[in-house]
């Protein structure tokens, strides 16, 4: 069995990585001529951005595993035994599978969304909670009918298959699920984001089984659906591909907001000399080198802001940091005041490091596109407002800034 199938391969940087369940296959997801990957294909900014990939593992309900291997072990004594001899194993030995072909299939891709159909959704988190390396580069979880609480449907299986170990597993309480249970909510900040879809009509999966415990609100989709038609869209304006076209879609545009906002390089050539930031730094006499710094970090800032607000993103959450940003720097310079600090250049290092420190804490912020270099030109945007009180020394003018800029002037 070949482990992948190409749905559509043009060297994208990012790939859908498909992953069915129990007993399933390339047909979980259609025909031939018509499945769910063909249809995403169809769709231009799908295609142009992502390469599309179906993943095989063996699953079958009945399997008659001992004659098969007595007759190929004995053709293999002689050198004539050709093909491998597949058998069912357990969810954790599948995720170690999935590893395999995240690393050594999926290399050449920056970012991989899984699309996970019922057991296959176990196999994805079982890979993505015991392979932290790999998993690293899957940036979306789309989780179709998974039974992340077991289903009860795999206790009538084993009357047709004892001791087979994928429908052990997906019993209720199993202690593999447990397991993955337990880890998921403990690891949930290294996690990627995950979609749960669920379908009304599903009498496999039930609704509380199919959206996994998370320590905040999940997000899920309700689907007019039950566990097969879910992976098979009648049309394109079948619920589950509309929303899952919008989440692969909303991707690309966070994934290219994400590479607009990559720290630029800031070339000085004076454009930021005459900023009220730069002149209460120099009033200051603050080395060169950090005003070198508060100009880039500045530049940064800038950009940044305008991208947000033009985006309309995260403009109250913006609004918050520069709030606590601006107390921060209310504490640093009461150091300076008290002696604590004692010169200006210490105050700006101070509050430089203290905002790097607070990036992930008292900063946090669920803008992924906001890093502590961003946060700390936010500090210099307030500095450039005279309306904030943002100075490096203990005695400050605005007639100072006036006359220093009149004297740049000059010298200009």
């Amino acid at each position: 069995m070949i482990p992948i199938q190409y749905i559509h391969q043009k060297s994208n940087k990012n790939l859908i990585l498909f992953v069915h369940g129990f007993t399933g296959g390339i047909d979980t997801w259609g025909t031939d001529k018509e499945s769910f990957p063909s249809m995403l294909v169809e769709e231009e900014v799908i295609s142009s951005n992502y390469d599309l990939m179906c993943v095989n593992y063996y699953s079958k309900i009945v399997e008659f595993y001992i004659p098969r291997v007595a007759g190929k072990s004995f053709l293999r004594m002689f050198g004539l035994g050709k093909s491998a001899i597949s058998k069912n194993i357990g969810i954790a030995e599948l995720g170690e599978f999935l590893k395999s072909v995240v690393e050594f299939y999926c290399s050449p891709y920056k970012n991989v969304i899984i699309v996970a159909h019922s057991m296959g959704g176990l196999v994805t988190k079982s890979f993505l909670l015991n392979n932290k390396t790999e998993s690293k580069k899957v940036k979306l979880f789309l989780s179709l009918a998974v039974p992340h609480n077991g289903t009860d449907w795999a206790r009538l299986g084993e009357a047709l298959s004892r001791n087979h170990p994928q429908l052990i597993d997906l019993k209720p309480l199993s202690k593999t699920l447990n397991g993955i249970n337990t880890k998921w909510i403990h690891n949930q900040v290294e996690m990627p984001k995950t979609i749960y879809f669920y379908g009304q009509y599903d009498e496999v999966v039930s609704v509380e089984s199919a959206i996994a415990y998370e320590n905040a609100e999940p997000t899920k989709v309700a689907c007019n659906d039950d566990h097969f038609s879910i992976t098979k869209p009648s049309s394109k304006d079948s619920l589950v591909y509309v929303a899952v076209k919008k989440y692969l879609v909303d991707f690309i545009v966070n994934f290219q907001s994400e590479n607009d906002m990559l720290v630029k390089p800031f070339k000085d050539e004076g454009q930021l000399d005459h900023e009220i930031f730069v002149l209460k730094l120099l009033v200051a006499d603050v080395h060169k080198t950090l005003v070198h710094n508060a100009k880039s970090t500045f530049f940064n800032a800038e950009y940044m802001r305008k991208f947000l607000i033009h985006q309309s993103i995260g403009i109250e959450e913006l609004t918050a940091l520069y709030s606590k940003i601006e107390h921060l720097y209310s504490i640093a310079f009461g150091k300076i005041l008290g002696g604590t600090i004692k010169d200006s250049n210490d105050l700006v290092t101070e509050i430089h490091q203290n905002i790097l420190d607070e990036d992930k804490a008292f900063l946090k912020s669920t803008i992924p596109l906001i890093d502590a270099y961003h946060k700390t030109g936010m500090l210099h945007q307030l500095a450039n407002d005279l309306e904030k009180d943002v100075w490096w020394a203990k005695v400050n003018s605005i007639n100072d800034l006036q006359c220093l800029r009149e004297a740049m002037k000059e010298d200009d």
